[in-house]
């Protein structure tokens, strides 16, 4: 890695972990998932110099932590599919890097005055890999079936109440009221067009045999082991931030399963995989003279927190809420978890997101022990000989819940001793992510060390509405003044109001303190000097439509 790419990287981590606030949000944010989260942007090139001709053929490998349980874009969202979903559907449309749509599998769109009915164009020249034709009929077909899903991935086409085919490549949406989440919702690759043909075929397991028309198909899956895919012959309609128009020049993409972060570092620097994703501030210092390997880092509008379960005692009582997220010492984890890298969080919304307001500070419950004795004094507990707290002989005994990824444990670690500085016992579970997924969803959990990735303001709508608690609102989190003004952003269209209604929100939010912020991550995307060509597009989506190897 060059010494200049190197020492900017090093300059931008160290502004990161000196800033005492986030950053004023831009005017419109490129943002989740996730974050979960997902739409993609204009992509930039990355800083690789590709031939003047390209060189066909070779194949890249990925590694990925977890394996998704299904490629069924509408099946419940998990770990890895936002991922690879890019790769195998298109979408109508995609977010440039000011975040606005653009024309993708839909030509052009007209949205009615009132911004009930928005018409769609289609392209009549785009294919299934299994050669069925992508017409107006097959996105009826996929939003009707996206919505019946009932995924958290669809939220935001709760206020949709009809489509139609128009004609044979023009496709009519209805809403009950205007949707600002529309069109973000739309761009994510969960609302990837599937075929018609392939799903009736297949039944439920579509999810395991995906056909969708993007730029590469599922050529062999060994559950477990790795995912093949192989360059879409026919793919000739990518999309405008993608100057190849035609068919990948690789022959193959493979995704391979290393659930271990040092496993996936030592098999990029064998040569076994061309990319990894790292938050390690030690394996980036590992590769920072590795002259075989790029280092780029990515924004993927995260935010990393601390979840309170509402539905267990004594996580039930705001004071108890509070006084946890005052123990946090956020300086701590940043410093001896991330070795000083990120950004300590304060606000519910991550500063990249419209709707993130510095002025939000002033409600932080930041770091201040004494603050939390009291709340837990005030709640009826008393401190034992031992430094244990209870009330009426029942000591606060409470679990934490996270996923095996870096950093969590060494997170999770200082937490559960901060928390045991005040009297609190913490058992930390750690678990694979879709196992942890599966539980937090399950609301079996006492606290939950959790991160988003969002391409959207609505991170808010979908992790804190009440009418989510049980899905996406893990947390049985429940404001009415909160859940109006969640609405009220959900149906404005001006970015100005909007925002403001979620600056109010997360005011509500913070008192009531179903969260602790935690901090900002920084994820750095390692990949192997031999793949060239590629592009990075935001939420760390890695697009290969134009990537070549130096050897196939």
């Amino acid at each position: 890695m060059g010494k200049r790419r190197y020492l900017a990287l090093l300059i931008m981590l160290a502004v990161l972990a000196g800033c005492s606030q986030a950053p004023q949000a831009p005017a419109a944010a490129t943002a989740p998932t996730e974050a979960v989260a997902d739409a993609p942007t204009e992509a930039a090139a990355a800083p690789t110099e590709a031939a003047a001709a390209p060189a066909m053929g070779g194949s890249v490998t990925r590694a990925i932590t977890t394996e998704p349980t299904s490629l069924d874009p509408h099946a419940a969202p998990g770990s890895g599919q936002n991922v690879i979903l890019p790769y195998i559907y298109d979408t109508l449309v995609y977010r440039d890097m000011d975040n606005n749509s653009q024309p993708y599998l839909a030509k052009s769109w007209d949205i009615s005055p009132d911004g009930t009915t928005i018409t769609f164009a289609l392209r009549d020249d785009v294919t299934f890999h299994d050669g069925t034709p992508l017409n107006a009929e097959a996105v009826v077909f996929t939003f009707n079936r996206f919505k019946e899903a009932k995924s958290s991935a669809g939220a935001g086409l709760a206020g949709m109440t009809g489509v139609e085919a128009v004609d044979a490549f023009t496709v009519r949406f209805t809403f009950s009221a205007p949707s600002s989440v529309f069109f973000s919702t739309l761009a994510t690759p969960y609302a990837g067009i599937v075929s018609p043909t392939a799903v009736a075929a297949e039944g439920e397991a579509f999810g395991q045999k995906p056909v969708g028309s993007g730029p590469f198909k599922v050529a062999d899956w060994q559950q477990g082991t790795a995912l093949v895919l192989e360059r879409n012959p026919d793919y000739h309609w990518s999309p405008g931030n993608i100057t190849n128009p035609g068919a990948p020049y690789l022959d193959q993409v493979v995704f391979k399963v290393i659930p271990d972060a040092s496993t996936q570092l030592a098999a990029l620097q064998a040569g076994e995989v061309d990319l990894i994703f790292i938050n390690s501030p030690s394996h980036i210092a590992k590769l920072k003279d590795d002259s075989t390997v790029e280092l780029i880092e990515t924004r993927l509008n995260s935010l990393i927190y601390l979840g309170f379960n509402e539905a267990k005692a004594p996580l039930d009582d705001v004071r108890v809420r509070q006084a946890l997220s005052y123990a946090v010492n956020k300086d701590e984890i940043l410093q001896a978890a991330l070795g000083g890298t990120g950004q300590v969080a304060f606000a519910p919304m991550a500063p990249t997101l419209p709707g993130f307001d510095p002025s939000l500070k002033q409600y932080e419950l930041g770091f201040d022990p004494a603050k939390a004795s009291a709340l837990l004094a005030e709640a009826g507990y008393t401190a034992g000989a031992d430094g244990v707290l209870s009330k009426d002989g029942q000591p606060i005994n409470l679990t934490l819940l996270t996923y095996a990824r870096a950093p969590n444990e060494d997170v999770a670690t200082l937490i559960q001793s901060q928390l045991k500085a005040i009297g609190v016992t913490v058992a930390i579970q750690q678990f694979d992510t879709p196992t942890a997924a599966k539980a937090a969803t399950a609301g079996e959990f006492d606290l939950l060390l959790w991160r988003y990735d969002r391409n959207d303001s609505d991170v808010l709508n979908i992790n804190l509405h009440s009418k989510l608690i049980g899905s996406s609102n893990r947390f049985a989190y429940s404001n009415p003044q909160v859940d109006q003004l969640l609405d009220q952003a959900a149906h404005e269209m001006d970015d100005t109001t909007r925002a403001g209604y979620y600056v109010e929100a997360q005011k509500l939010i913070m008192a009531d303190a179903p969260w602790q912020p935690l901090y900002i991550p920084v994820d750095v995307l390692a990949v192997s000097k031999r793949v060239q060509g590629f592009q990075l597009a935001s939420m760390g989506r890695v697009l290969l439509n134009e990537a070549q190897v130096t050897a196939p």
